[in-house]
């Protein structure tokens, strides 16, 4: 071997043991780096005479380092004063955006490559994004602020403006003393007693909200003897016709309860069992099953009957009755509302025309609607069409109605359905509206109808109550051990959107960038994306960080013999030097 080639066997260790100081160097420096992940030096010896053909003593081999990445490595999880931050136990990694510094209409722009990383010290930044510490943004799939379905759109996690969802209704929940007793439990007679609830508003899969009603009706035969219907109380015909019975003890409480007709009809009996009626309504395509809670069998509490001599609950809601002269329909004394209400609504009990109907072909209901007036202090204008209370369908033009603001009585209606921009007046006012009901043309008088000029009206709200939960106050995020990005309010938590992890076939393969992030290479091949748990990706530990996987004690053992074999390596270079002087030397 010549001593040029030692010379350049030599440096090219000088240069190896280079590159292990690098790496142990920012090893140590990032020895407290969330999420970063150590790396070694793998050092390859390069046999010259492998080249050639015969083996030659004289030519030297060489060295090279080879940096090795270990993002596969886990880091132990510590605990974090951020409770948004988020350690992953297991093989992904989280999926984050980088800004560009760009913005369009004040949003933040982000650049199209996907960046990688185990860095889940998060935070919330002003503009409602979920950032690391390195100024990465977290990817997931936003929930729908609608419905909170969850999305299949990868994103960046923005948790800004967050509005509370209602939560659907499942049960309608009946308080009410629908009626008194006869006064002999001997030789009872009927007094056709009804009573109707004020309806309450209920909330579909969307967060829609719908009006249920009841209306009750006394046997005609049997006074213990009650049906119960229930109806969409906004004239929507979200809800089909239905009948239930329900019978009472003579002490009031309920004897038993039937739902459905025929052979499919169920009965409850039993002391103490739940007395409850199925509702069904459907909205959109979506059918929603609601349960009406009527108290226990047996029970004193929940529905019941009063004492001969006792006050029942009051009415909330009038309905339709059949006029004096056949063909005609009438309208009690009703207050619909008040002169200085906004967004206000009314709509009658559904009435059947047809006692032998028992589909509701044949029912109708006044719907009543407030129209809004723009910067008017008392608002007297509302709108009126005659519907099907069971199908939604429209049984006469759509009228309006102005109402006196001073004293609330009716002033004036015209008929809105020829030219809604031209309203014309109705000959005969609100005695004479027309509407067609089963193929039978009638006859309406809503003159009774008026406003109140009182700033409220009491009514009864406590009766028919619904187990949804409409309002809440935003309190804070939270992120739970399924990547699931929660809204806390003081009425619950509500999913807001879910953290997105990323498994790789060769995670080590990886290029790693700045801020503890990779990108994705041949090596590593592609991502699979999903949320936790899929994948292999692993589990997430809530309220920890991920620290780096720098080993110091080891780390500083091994500069130490990086140093030496760097110190090797240059005293060879030296020695080569003495050997090259010397044989100059020969010649002088």
């Amino acid at each position: 071997m010549s001593v040029f080639n030692a010379l350049t066997t030599a440096v090219s260790g000088i240069n190896a043991q280079s590159t292990a100081f690098t790496n142990l160097s920012n090893n140590i420096s990032n020895s407290q780096t969330v999420g970063y992940k150590a790396t070694t030096t793998a050092f390859q010896d390069f046999v010259a005479s492998s080249l050639a053909s015969t083996a030659s003593s004289d030519i030297s081999d060489s060295v090279s380092a080879v940096t090795v990445q270990h993002v596969d490595n886990q880091g132990t999880a510590s605990v974090s004063t951020d409770q948004l931050a988020s350690s992953i136990s297991g093989s992904g990694l989280f999926v984050v955006s980088k800004e560009t510094g760009a913005t369009t209409s004040a949003i933040p722009q982000f650049s199209s490559q996907d960046y990688y990383t185990r860095n889940g010290e998060v935070y919330k930044n002003n503009e409602g994004y979920l950032v690391n510490t390195s100024g990465y943004y977290l990817d997931g799939y936003m929930a729908d602020p609608k419905t909170g379905t969850l999305g299949t759109a990868l994103t960046q996690l923005n948790v800004n403006n967050i509005a509370f969802r209602p939560t659907q209704t499942t049960t309608l929940t009946l308080n009410a003393t629908v009626g008194t007793l006869p006064a002999s439990s001997t030789n009872p007679t009927s007094t056709s007693q009804t009573y109707t609830t004020a309806p309450v508003t209920t909330y579909d899969a969307n967060g829609e909200p719908h009006s249920v009603g009841l209306n009750w009706t006394q046997n005609s035969v049997n006074p213990y003897v009650w049906t119960v219907s229930a109806y969409d109380a906004s004239g929507g015909g979200a809800i089909a016709a239905n009948t239930s019975t329900v019978t009472f003890n003579t002490n009031g409480s309920i004897q038993s309860v039937t739902s459905g007709t025929g052979a499919s009809a169920t009965t409850v009996t039993a002391s103490g069992a739940t007395a409850s009626i199925p509702i069904t309504a459907t909205y959109g395509s979506a059918v929603q099953n609601i349960t009406l809670n009527l108290g226990t069998i047996g029970g004193t509490s929940g529905t019941t009957l009063a004492a001969a001599t006792g006050t029942p609950t009051a009415k909330q809601v009038n309905p339709l009755a059949a006029g004096t002269t056949a063909g005609t329909l009438t309208m009690p004394a009703t207050i619909l509302g008040t002169t200085t209400g906004t967004a206000q609504t009314y709509t009658t009990v559904p009435f059947d025309t047809s006692a032998t109907d028992t589909t509701g072909a044949d029912a109708v209901s006044a719907v009543w609607t407030q129209t809004p007036v723009t910067g008017a202090t008392t608002n007297p204008v509302w709108n009126l069409t005659f519907v099907n209370p069971y199908t939604g369908a429209s049984l006469s033009d759509s009228y309006q109605v102005t109402f006196d603001p001073a004293t609330g009585a009716a002033a004036s209606v015209s008929d809105l359905t020829p030219n809604p921009n031209s309203p014309t007046p109705v000959p005969g006012g609100l005695s004479a509206l027309a509407l067609t009901v089963g193929g039978t043309a009638y006859t309406a008088n809503l003159s009774n109808a008026s406003l109140s000029t009182a700033s409220t009206l009491s009514t009864d709200t406590s009766s028919l109550t619904s187990d949804s939960v409409a309002t809440g106050t935003y309190q804070g995020i939270q992120i739970e051990s399924d990547g699931s990005v929660m809204a806390q309010f003081d009425t619950g938590t509500q999913l807001v959107g879910k953290i997105a992890l990323a498994n790789f076939a060769n995670v080590d393969g990886l290029n790693a960038v700045d801020g503890q992030a990779y990108t994705v290479t041949a090596a590593s091949g592609n991502a699979r994306i999903g949320t936790v748990g899929a994948n292999g990706t692993g589990t997430l530990a809530v309220g920890y960080v991920e620290s780096s996987t720098t080993d110091l004690t080891s780390d500083l053992s091994a500069l130490i013999v990086a140093q030496e074999a760097y110190s090797a390596n240059t005293k060879v270079v030296t020695t080569a030097d003495q050997l090259l002087q010397t044989t100059i030397a020969m010649k002088q």
